[in-house]
C-alpha cells in the first residue's frame, strides 16, 4: 500500500513539473515582447510615426507585442491537469486571442507588402488606405 501511494505522489508531481522547453517558449516570447516594446518606444521617441511607412511598422511591432505577449502566457497552463473548470475558460480565450493576433500579423504584413510594392513600382502613395488597413487588420 506505502508503495502505491509513494509511486502516485512521485507521478503526479511529475505530471506538473515545468518543462524546460516551456520556461524557454516563455523566456523567448517575454524577450521578443521586451524587444517590441523598445521598438515602439524608439519609433514613438524619434517621431516616426508621421510618415505612413513607419505607422504600418509601428502597427505590426505592437501586433508582434501582443502576440508575444499572449504566446508567453501559456505558461500558465502548465498545471491544467490540476483543476479543468478553472483552466478550460482561460485556455480557450488564450487559444481565440492567439488565432486572432496570428490573423492580425498575416494581415498587417500583407498590407505592408502591398503598399511597399505600389510605392516602389508604381510610384504610388497609398497614404489614405492606411484605415482600411487598420480596420482590416
Amino acid at each position: 500500500m506505502r508503495i502505491q501511494s509513494e509511486s502516485m505522489a512521485r507521478s503526479s508531481s511529475s505530471e506538473t513539473q515545468v518543462s524546460p522547453q516551456s520556461i524557454f517558449f516563455c523566456a523567448a516570447n517575454t524577450a521578443a515582447a521586451l524587444v517590441c516594446l523598445l521598438a515602439a518606444i524608439l519609433v514613438l521617441r524619434l517621431k516616426l510615426y508621421r510618415k505612413v511607412v513607419y505607422r504600418l511598422a509601428l502597427y505590426q511591432v505592437l501586433s508582434a507585442m501582443t502576440f508575444a505577449t499572449v504566446e508567453a502566457s501559456e505558461i500558465v497552463f502548465v498545471y491544467y491537469n490540476s483543476d479543468v473548470s478553472v483552466y478550460a475558460k482561460v485556455c480557450t480565450v488564450i487559444g481565440w486571442v492567439v488565432v486572432y493576433m496570428q490573423w492580425t500579423k498575416l494581415l498587417f504584413t500583407i498590407w505592408v507588402t502591398l503598399h511597399l510594392f505600389c510605392f516602389a513600382v508604381f510610384y504610388k502613395n497609398l497614404k489614405n488606405l492606411e484605415v482600411m488597413y487598420v480596420v482590416t487588420s
